[in-house]
């Protein structure tokens, strides 16, 4: 169902005076209802009596994710940059908060490379027409554009996390490398020598050792190489300051947020995702459905579980009447209470299929889109598959398909930017399809967002 925000807004301005700071308590598709202007109008940094209570709002959250940003870290950004004057927020009448752009005035202050970064997002966001964005829908959600300018973030948190002395940088895999093979070669060769000059009863202790060594080697090889960047002392003090005082809610980390375990976590591909959509110049978040298929509620399995349960009856009969087992009759009727149970999982599964529509038409808009790989070894090939997700305006829902697919030989690192850029999020698209299959019949793109960026 998608949940329209209101046509009403109003200026969304933080109170004056100590402690009335803006929140960062930004509303969520799936994480409950939207807050309040008692929770959105609360404070982050003044009044905060601690060492570290200068920290913004990126390198907190970085800190608090145990060396890694989170999306939470861009609702927290962006309030903080309301707060600071840098972006103007409004709160809609059904409680949304969004935010758009200023142009900077002769006394303001640079930004900081962060915050280049998420006026950046709000400008990517904003090419369909809208002139100001949801924070939630800063987050994961609309694929390869995400992601992209994701990557650019998280180093960008981390180069000035690094600068303050909070956290140590990645170690390089080479370096890794080297520092297991010097501990693996004086481990083993200790142990060779051991086995080489120690008498029977101790070489018979080494040899066991040096077998079980050998074979921990097999699982040392699923460790990675290459190691996340670490806490500093300072900077486990100052996540634990956060952690401990009573004004860290502001950021908290969510325990299910989306996008957590990476962008790629936010796509319907298995799943169906909220997403947010701008289709109609009006921000709504929208039902994705996945772009798997699901993999029970088909007709084929209804006619293999009832060969399958009157063949199990049959054979059951006969073995009944000939041998004349004890419990005959539980024999007989096994099969079919084995049947009548798989029917009752398979009928609500089968309603879900048949929920989705066989053949829809309908002009829309692309919410969502990425690519994925798959390798084959006869003919050695890789394939790239090229996904949309597409609101249905009629339905209030977005389906996912696969649009396009390159085939190239493997491992020749080529890419096709035609098929890449062919769609857009925000493009408006006309389209034929079976939503029920995830096949597109036929797909135009009517009106093209701009592609200069």
């Amino acid at each position: 169902m998608v949940g329209r925000t209101g046509d009403q807004h109003a200026p969304f301005r933080p109170a004056g005076g100590s402690g009335a700071e803006v929140a960062s308590t930004a509303w969520l598709p799936g994480c409950g209802d939207p807050p309040t202007a008692t929770t959105v109008i609360s404070g982050i940094f003044q009044g905060v009596d601690m060492k570290y209570r200068m920290l913004t709002a990126d390198v907190v959250n970085l800190l608090l994710g145990g060396g890694e940003a989170t999306p939470k870290g861009i609702e927290t950004t962006a309030l903080e940059m309301v707060r600071t004057g840098r972006l103007q927020g409004e709160q809609k009448a059904d409680g949304t908060l969004t935010v758009r752009t200023i142009p900077p005035t002769a006394d303001s202050a640079p930004l900081r490379p962060v915050e280049t970064l998420v006026v950046e997002r709000i400008r990517q966001r904003s090419r369909s027409g809208v002139d100001r964005v949801p924070i939630g829908a800063l987050g994961p959600g609309d694929g390869d554009e995400f992601w992209v300018w994701w990557r650019d973030f998280q180093k960008r948190v981390r180069d000035e996390t690094t600068a303050l002395g909070l956290i140590r940088p990645a170690r390089n895999k080479y370096v890794t490398l080297t520092y297991r093979g010097g501990a693996l070669a004086a481990w083993f060769g200790a142990l060779w020598a051991g086995v080489s000059w120690s008498p029977d009863g101790i070489r018979i202790l080494l040899q066991a050792v040096l077998v079980l060594s050998l074979l921990g080697l097999v699982r040392l090889s699923d460790v990675p190489l290459g190691s996340e960047p670490r806490l500093t002392a300072e900077g486990r003090q100052a996540a634990r300051e956060w952690r401990t005082h009573d004004r860290d809610g502001e950021h908290r980390l969510p325990k299910h947020q989306v996008g957590t375990a990476g962008p790629e976590s936010a796509l319907p591909v298995r799943e169906p995702r909220q997403i947010w959509s701008s289709y109609g110049r009006t921000w709504h978040v929208v039902d994705a459905g996945p772009l798997d298929p699901p993999r029970w509620g088909h007709l084929w399995q209804f006619v293999v579980l009832a060969v399958t349960v009157c063949a199990g009856f049959v054979a059951m009969l006969v073995v009944s009447l000939t041998a004349r087992p004890p419990y005959g009759w539980e024999w007989d009727t096994a099969p079919v209470l084995t049947g009548v149970l798989l029917w009752s999982l398979w009928l609500p599964a089968r309603r879900h299929v048949l929920a989705v529509p066989d053949e829809s038409s309908f002009r829309g808009a692309v919410i969502s889109r990425w690519d994925y790989d798959t390798h084959y070894d006869d003919p050695h090939t890789d394939v790239t598959h090229y996904c949309c997700s597409i609101e249905d305006p009629a339905t209030r829902k977005a389906w996912s398909f696969e649009v396009d697919r390159w085939s190239r030989p493997m491992f020749s690192h080529k890419a096709n930017p035609q098929l890449k850029d062919r769609f857009r999020v925000g493009d408006i698209v006309d389209v034929h399809c079976s939503p029920r299959q995830r096949k597109i019949h036929r797909i135009s793109v009517v009106e093209a967002v701009s592609r200069a960026d």
